[in-house]
């Protein structure tokens, strides 16, 4: 190729390991060059022969000056070879034999630069399978993937699995430009669209359309949504917590974003099922066990939730769009230095859209394939239960061998290698376990706009109230969704604060089977937090006071909470009996499994707690609310909900007693 062979850049040939990311971990820093003497336009045009109509694009734009100046961006930048192919396939005719730009109106150009434009500086060194961690100027996410040569075995990489990146990490004063082989072009279509176009998962369409769920797929953009102040969305507000000053930026427009898991065909049929009956069939023996009370009264109505085949795709919906490597944390140095994987999987559980259930996703550290795995229960020496894999992006492909475009404008959708279902077996096994529920994960809105799995900077997302599903909170309350850190005392190293005379309620996520649970909140003890009161229910106008109020400003030495450091008492048994004391006062030490920055776990630093809110009897198909209110008199109090905790009788008082993980 013209472009390049003009930079002559080394590329490093590597064998493709049969892990998912492995590829995507290859370090080669000599495969990009650094032109600190450069920014991205004064790159662009040096180079002005290769990419004159992306320079174009960006002036029609009114996007150019920006890169003349300071900043920190990732620019995808087509060369000129690229866009005549988008503007052949565009069937925009040409002028004296060549390709103009001269048909694109402002919005077309406003709608390629933006799309080629994030606001962080990304090298592929950083990056695993899944997406670049920040959305583009257009609000959307890139895919990110690798592949290799069939016949030189050469590794690529790709953006949106159909822009390759030819020269890749080219450093320049404002940024990284990565340089593609096509203008990247994000599907405008809607979920269900993009997967009628995929006759690999037909069997599975035709139940979606049958139930017409594929109506609870369509929304995008909220068009309510007040748009905040222009300084909220820019400049933010800016708050203290713990020792940081930060800033919670508004999101400028709420949007509506789902995934799908899909069985293809081929996995249908390993069940027996080869045709939309026979899916009807499977999915009533399935749920006639797990819901009998409900068995044979819904089975004409496809579009009741409590129809069998309702229920089975619905389980397979969820109002969370999270590309592959933010279903857990992912980042290695936070996975290797923060985590204890050898006795505990990185987990996260997530309402789907069927009523009252959930799933329970895990990154096992030896799972054979290696993967993200669906309702999988065991740890990394013992699995009880195998779960579902979920097919990584790279591994998905059409009947003709290319990618699969799984992103849609609304949505994506990922393969799953084996039957989802909440059955019975499920619901009492593999989620028979303790619940521990991130808080980031709590509505669909901190993740939907980008606030779970935001990198670590200054900058935080608020929430607006009557905008963030499954949460309200009074005009006096500032939430946000904090930033993730390596070095956080935070669960995951992210967290969502209330801050304020704070006032706020919250639809607690489902429990799988009726019950006795313990409902928990884990929090980092710092001066800065405030006194609440918590209240629980069913009905979030009605609501009574579980326990005394509690002072997150004290830590564990404080007689009325009784820690003391596992490494100073006696032996396993007096380790126990001091649990237990503290059980008695309503607290327990922090997990085991995590420990921020590589230093001490949690569950050894009197700073991080757990707080025992209230047990109470819960049934699977109940709603219930759980409300936390500032007691003191002061504005800059503040609340971290760190992780929430739902455990079932049977772990926390079972014969063997709940792990300290």
């Amino acid at each position: 190729m013209r472009f390049a062979n003009k930079f002559k850049k080394a590329v490093l040939a590597l064998a493709v390991s049969a892990s998912v990311v492995s590829c995507l971990r290859e370090q080669a820093p000599e495969t990009y060059y650094t032109f600190l003497d450069d920014n991205i336009a004064s790159f662009l045009e040096k180079n002005k022969s290769d990419f004159s109509m992306f320079i174009e694009v960006l002036q029609r734009a009114e996007l150019w000056g920006e890169l003349q100046t300071y900043g920190t961006y990732t620019c995808f930048a087509p060369t000129n070879d690229a866009f005549n192919d988008f503007l052949e396939e565009k069937r925009i005719e040409k002028k004296r034999d060549r390709y103009t730009l001269d048909s694109l109106t402002f919005k077309e150009c406003d709608t390629i630069a933006r799309t080629h434009l994030l606001d962080r500086c990304y090298y592929t060194t950083d990056l695993v399978e899944g997406a670049f961690p920040s959305p583009n100027r257009l609000d959307r996410y890139l895919a990110f993937t690798c592949d290799s040569d069939s016949v030189s075995g050469r590794i690529y990489y790709m953006v949106n699995k159909t822009s390759r990146i030819l020269e890749r990490d080219d450093t320049v004063q404002n940024g990284v430009i990565q340089i593609v082989n096509s203008v990247i072009v994000p599907s405008t279509q809607m979920l269900p669209d993009l997967i009628k176009g995929d006759t690999a998962v037909s069997i599975f369409y035709s139940a979606l359309i049958e139930t017409r769920l594929c109506d609870s797929l369509v929304k995008y953009k909220d068009d309510t949504y007040p748009t905040p102040s222009y300084d909220s969305i820019t400049t933010g507000v800016k708050y203290h917590t713990g020792n940081e000053y930060e800033y919670a930026i508004f999101p400028e427009n709420r949007y509506f974003k789902y995934t799908m898991f899909v069985e293809p065909n081929s996995v249908m049929r390993a069940h027996g099922i080869k045709n939309l009956e026979d899916l009807k069939r499977y999915a009533k023996e399935v749920y006639d066990e797990s819901y009998p009370l409900d068995a044979g009264l819904y089975d004409d109505e496809p579009t009741d939730r409590r129809n069998p085949l309702n229920r089975f795709v619905s389980y397979h919906m969820l109002e969370y769009y999270e590309n592959y490597d933010q279903w857990n944390v992912t980042n290695e140095d936070l996975v290797n230095t923060n985590f204890i994987r050898e006795e505990w999987d990185l987990e996260d559980f997530f309402e789907t859209m069927m009523p009252h259930s959930f799933i329970r996703v895990c990154t096992p550290l030896n799972a054979s394939p290696s993967g993200i795995y669906i309702n999988r229960k065991g740890t990394p020496k013992q699995n009880e239960y195998r779960g579902v894999l979920m097919v990584a992006p790279s591994d998905m492909k059409y009947a003709d061998g290319t990618p699969v475009i799984q992103d849609a404008l609304n949505g994506m959708y990922y393969y799953i290698d084996d039957m989802l279902v909440y059955s019975k077996e499920v619901r009492n096994g593999a989620l028979k376990t303790r619940i521990r529920y991130d808080c980031t994960t709590l509505s669909p809105d901190f993740v939907n706009s980008g606030g779970r799995n935001r990198p670590g900077t200054d900058q935080c997302t608020g929430m607006l109230d009557g905008y963030t599903k499954n949460w309200r909170f009074t005009k006096e309350t500032l939430c946000s969704v904090r930033n993730r850190h390596q070095w956080f005392w935070s669960y995951e190293g992210d967290e969502v604060i209330l801050q304020g005379i704070y006032d706020c309620t919250m639809h607690l996520p489902p429990v799988p089977y009726d019950g006795t649970y313990e409902i928990r909140i884990g929090y980092p003890v710092m001066a800065s937090r405030g006194t609440i009161q918590a209240y629980f229910g069913s009905d979030p106008t009605d609501m009574s006071p579980t326990d005394i109020p509690t002072d997150m400003t004290i830590s564990g030495p404080d007689p009325k909470i009784g820690w003391i450091k596992d490494s100073d008492l006696e032996d396993e048994m007096a380790i126990r009996l001091l649990d237990k004391a503290m059980r008695n006062r309503g607290y327990m030490k922090a997990p085991a499994s995590y420990r921020p920055s590589g230093g001490d776990v949690f569950r050894d630093l009197n700073s991080m707690l757990r707080r025992i809110l209230t047990t109470q009897y819960m049934y699977a198909e109940g709603d219930y609310y759980l409300r936390v209110r500032q007691l003191l008199d002061n504005d800059n109090a503040e609340m971290v909900y760190d992780y929430l905790e739902l455990v079932p009788k049977d772990v926390y008082a079972s014969d063997e007693g709940e792990d300290k993980w």
